[in-house]
């Protein structure tokens, strides 16, 4: 045999969502298919509109399985159907199945996100545990302020570790929820522009568990990792995005609330643009959306949807222009 080995890129800091996310709204089609993004990619959140169907969370470094964000399921084994034999083989986006409903199937309509990873903007990092204290290496080079970990061998829901929480705080990604207190997550420490770190929680570390993190951060014209307080009518979020918020994600802290997703392929033009649910396997809500991107970041309006906005309660989003 003979190799190359290259370093894992890229090494600078993004300067453009575009460069890092892509978004692709597209017809299933019942054949093998590569969804696109516009990059080397290394995630994709696939979901498909019009049905209830599990959506689909699969990355280059865990190969050809899949987790649900709607459920504490142990990692899948995709099967052709669902993603190609060798999903990631691509240099530009992933390689889907054929007749499944979940990514491909024909007519059904889907929304694909497609994350790259990039210093300042999104990483991830598979990881085994310990069963006691310790802090897990990431290579994000800076400090995270968004994580999502998920247990991938056994069934385990997705803690979800906010900056905007206490660092004994988290909220879970597959249930509405409100934010708990569990120290044994983070093991009560914030996280480090190198490592974050993780308890005695089997939902974070469990001794030869095996494990998926997701990190964000804020970073400056591409993402924006934050908080905000409702106020019962409108608002705009401002996230320093040079072209607007292309997705958004938001969640309700301090009381149950869904995960909502909004994204640019699919509206945000219009206050009855649709969203959907990571805690949900319905399909989106064609008409209630209330979220329009603005020039630097997104609006909301609860005058359609008040769980966006409802007055005097806490909200963490994830917003990528």
């Amino acid at each position: 045999y003979i190799y190359i080995a290259i370093r894992r890129g890229p090494m600078k800091v993004p300067t453009s969502g575009t460069s890092v996310f892509g978004l692709n709204a597209r017809t299933g089609t019942g054949a093998i298919a590569t969804v696109t993004g516009g990059q080397t990619d290394d995630a994709v959140i696939v979901k498909n509109r019009g049905s209830a169907v599990a959506s689909l969370f699969s990355s280059r470094l865990t190969g050809t399985g899949y987790l649900v964000t709607s459920s504490t399921a142990a990692e899948v084994a995709a099967g052709v159907t669902i993603l190609q034999a060798y999903p990631w083989d691509v240099m530009d986006g992933v390689k889907v199945g054929t007749t499944s409903t979940i990514t491909n199937a024909s007519a059904n309509t889907y929304i694909n996100y497609l994350f790259k990873r990039a210093p300042s903007f999104f990483d991830e990092v598979c990881y085994t545990g310990t069963g006691s204290n310790t802090t897990v290496t990431h290579n994000l080079g800076v400090v995270p302020e968004l994580i999502f970990v998920k247990r991938r061998d056994v069934a385990s829901a997705w803690d979800s570790y906010s900056s905007a929480l206490a660092n004994t705080e988290y909220v879970v990604l597959n249930t509405t929820a409100a934010k708990a207190t569990g120290a044994t997550r983070w093991n009560s420490t914030t996280p480090t522009s190198s490592v974050f770190s993780v308890g005695t929680s089997t939902t974070t570390n469990a001794s030869a568990g095996t494990y998926v993190a997701y990190l964000f951060a804020t970073c400056a014209g591409v993402s924006k990792v934050g908080s905000y307080t409702g106020n019962g009518t409108t608002q705009t979020i401002d996230c320093g995005l040079t072209a607007g918020a292309r997705f958004v994600l938001i969640k309700r802290t301090d009381s149950t609330g869904d995960w909502y997703v909004y994204d640019t392929a699919r509206g945000m033009t219009t206050l009855t643009d649709p969203y959907w649910l990571t805690d949900s396997t319905a399909a989106e809500v064609a008409t209630l959306g209330s979220v329009t991107t603005v020039a630097t970041g997104f609006a909301l309006n609860s005058s359609i949807l008040a769980a966006i906005n409802t007055s005097a309660a806490s909200y963490i989003f994830l917003a990528i222009g």
